[in-house]
């Protein structure tokens, strides 16, 4: 029997199971089935040499999910299910430096889940495992193992401490054996409200053994503290106050490499699209979720990026960037890795070189590797990839990233000890104004390293409403920190602010910043920042926004550099079936020695909905940079969806995209798509791609066919 008969005979059967009576045996039971087949044909061309050579790639998926829910009696209920994937691949080439092979992915998770619940206690247990097997007609069979065992207990007294311990055993191994370990981890958590306080405390074990390398590593770390948060003269004056302690001791036996956490676990930032890394800031409300790294367009994908925030300077020199799961052809992906550090918020960021990244399946994570520095912003700028391009067949979901630390090879044991005192006082004078000041305190010792770090900080705000019209913030805030019994790095920020709303439909706001710091070695830097925005609403359904910005930095070394952007942006609504929106910016910096550098870029997005069941969009962009290293792009884009019936069963879409840089890279791609929702349990989905990429050395030519079916019940 042939491949592709094969492939499509469980299409077919799948199709014809879905009319037969099923009868309910659970409280809840589920059943997922995914199908897919993907034909690829390629054609290479050398462009030094003009040498073709053609690909061809096949891909048989099945993915078969089963989940049942038992509720064995009143507040215990009993889960259970698995999941079995597979994936047949064939590529076959006439490149001379390529082999033919045939590749088999299967992976198998079962699960059991147990759970109770009542008014006070809370109590659960389950055990999950996986196998993943990867064969290949030109290298070795690869399997991997894990097994997961976990147990929970939590009690909810009243007017008693809440009480909650966790057990996990992860244990992973793999075939041919490179890796073999065993992690256990113990927590113990407790919270309790009393009044206007509230105590925490937690306690956590993590034993980690290595039983390939024979190495291990102990973490025994506590945690408690104490916050008080209250009113006084009927809520004029609040206090807000909180003492934390924590001590980590960590030890390390066998070889090995002698790696701790970083002394401050960070909060996450990111962006979406960083298109100007160095200068960049951090998207609001951020969070990892938002990251794709994988994406259906072969367009040039705008760069991301995702970091952390120590909240101070914090010894850095290597970064975990944990996945829900990674396996071998997902840790061989190329993308391209970069690391932007920075101090202050007001400071240009700088990129950090060279780096090593490296894929570690066992623990489902890419670990990244550089020259240590000191630094409280770190971030990681890539861009996502089309999944037609890499062998990645999943989503790559980030779920955790952390800053670690090396530690001398000889480091036995480490402890940390960390404790933080903070206080917050809000006054509200009048209607109009009010003031606040902020203070914290926080010390660091670390044995037998003999470190030892504080950092004090002060600030007052003052907040006033002048009229209607005009509200003024000011803030000052003084920073001292301190390394052993080295000179103290201070540093001072200023920032003034003026908001203005003239009529409903006008406003502006502007902004100074100030930052003066002086280091260990009595080196001054120096920044200032003007910030000027303005929000305008012409008409009913057309606004506008006007930035601009001037900033100035003066290192300790010498040597002023500045910075002068406008960006304005606008969008049109002027009826319901059409959204227009434009935007534009340009920005000159000014280096000593160097001449004037522009960067611009800017975007229309028109999206047209002219009936109920048709919408039609196109996105233009560009950018051009000017200077070392630069660089200039043009995109576009367009969407046509088209729903022929009302209850939107059928779905039609078409995409064309064309992009062209001064990089002499080029790619265009176009791709229909039909979706048919065949019944309420089945979804028919046909998709074909048809395109070209092309770099300085080669040009390649692409065609695309994937029909899948997922039915559920």
């Amino acid at each position: 029997m042939s491949r592709r008969f094969s492939a499509i005979l469980p299409m077919c059967a799948g199709l014809l199971f879905l009319w037969l009576p099923r009868p309910a045996a659970a409280d809840s039971l589920s059943l997922l089935t995914d199908l897919k087949y993907e034909i690829g044909n390629s054609e290479t061309t050398e462009k030094a040499t003009g040498d073709t050579w053609e690909n061809e790639r096949t891909l048989f998926s099945q993915l078969y999910s089963l989940d049942v829910q038992k509720e064995v009696m009143p507040n215990l209920k009993l889960n259970l299910g698995g999941l079995f994937d597979r994936d047949d691949i064939d590529s076959n080439t006439t490149d001379p430096d390529s082999l033919d092979s045939d590749t088999e992915n299967i992976a198998i998770r079962p699960y059991l889940d147990l759970q109770l619940s009542s008014p006070f206690i809370r109590a659960s247990t389950s055990y999950r495992k996986s196998e993943i097997k990867q064969g290949s007609s030109i290298a070795e069979t690869r399997r991997a193992y894990s097994e997961e065992y976990r147990a929970s207990l939590g009690w909810e007294p009243v007017e008693w401490p809440e009480i909650d311990f966790d057990f996990t055993r992860n244990q992973v191994h793999n075939e041919p054996l490179t890796n073999d370990q065993r992690i256990d981890n113990y927590q113990l958590r407790s919270r309790y409200d009393y009044e206007d306080f509230r105590f925490t405390y937690s306690h956590t074990t993590n034993d980690a053994l290595n039983n390939f390398s024979d190495f291990k590593t102990l973490t025994e770390t506590d945690n408690g503290s104490i916050r008080f948060n209250r009113n006084f003269l009927g809520n004029k004056i609040s206090v807000n106050s909180s003492l934390r302690a924590g001590r980590q001791a960590i030890e390390f036996t066998g070889p090995g490499d002698r790696v701790a956490p970083t002394t401050s676990a960070g909060a996450v930032i990111g962006s979406i699209e960083d298109i100007s890394p160095l200068t960049s800031d951090p998207d609001e409300g951020f969070t990892l979720d938002q990251i794709e790294l994988l994406v259906n367009s072969v367009l040039p994908s705008d760069p991301l990026s995702f970091g952390l925030d120590f909240g101070a300077a914090t010894d850095v020199d290597r970064l975990y960037v944990t996945f829900a799961e990674l396996v071998d052809s997902e840790s061989s992906v190329p993308f391209s890795w970069e690391i932007y550090i920075r101090d202050h918020e007001t400071e240009a960021w700088t990129r950090l070189t060279p780096i090593q990244v490296v894929g570690n399946t066992a623990e489902s994570r890419f670990e990244f590797a550089f020259p240590p520095v000191e630094t409280r912003y770190i971030k990681i700028l890539t861009r996502p990839l089309a999944r037609t391009l890499v062998p990645a067949e999943g989503e790559l979901r980030i779920v955790e990233i952390s800053g670690q630390r090396t530690l001398p090879p000889a480091t036995s044991e480490l402890i940390t000890t960390d404790w933080t005192g903070d206080l917050s006082v809000n006054v509200k004078h009048t209607d109009r104004t009010s003031t606040g000041y902020d203070f914290l305190y926080r010390e660091q010792r670390m044995r037998p390293l003999d470190e030892k770090k504080t950092q004090m900080n002060t600030g007052i705000r003052l907040r006033h409403r002048f009229d209607q019209t005009f509200v003024g913030n000011v803030r000052l805030q003084r920073s001292e920190t301190r390394e052993q019994e080295d000179q103290p790095r201070t540093d001072y920020n200023f920032s003034a602010a003026l908001a203005a709303k003239y009529l409903e439909t006008f406003d502006q706001s502007l902004t100074y910043s100030y930052s003066r710091q002086r280091d260990e070695n009595a080196d001054i830097n120096t920044s200032n920042a003007v910030f000027l925005r303005s929000n305008v609403d012409l008409y009913d359904g057309w606004s506008l926004y006007l930035d601009n910005g001037y900033s100035q930095q003066q290192p300790s070394e010498g040597g002023e550099t500045t910075t002068t952007f406008i960006r304005a942006g606008s969008n049109i609504v002027p009826n319901h079936w059409l959204n227009l929106n434009l935007s534009y910016g340009v920005s000159w910096a000014r280096e000593p020695g160097k001449e004037v550098t522009r960067d611009q870029d800017g975007r229309l997005i028109l999206t047209l909905v002219p009936t109920s069941a048709l919408s039609l969009s196109a996105d233009l962009a560009f950018s051009d940079e000017t200077g070392e290293g630069g660089d200039s792009t043009a995109e576009q884009q367009y969407f046509i969806n088209w729903s022929p019936f009302r209850d939107g069963n059928l779905l039609f879409s078409l995409s064309y995209g064309q992009s062209r840089d001064t990089e002499e890279e080029a790619a265009w791609t176009l791709s229909p798509t039909l979706r048919w929702k065949m019944n309420p349990k089945t979804l028919l989905t046909l998709e074909y791609a048809l395109g070209e990429r092309e770099d300085r050395t080669e040009i390649v030519e692409f065609e695309n066919i994937s029909l899948a079916l997922r039915f559920f019940f």
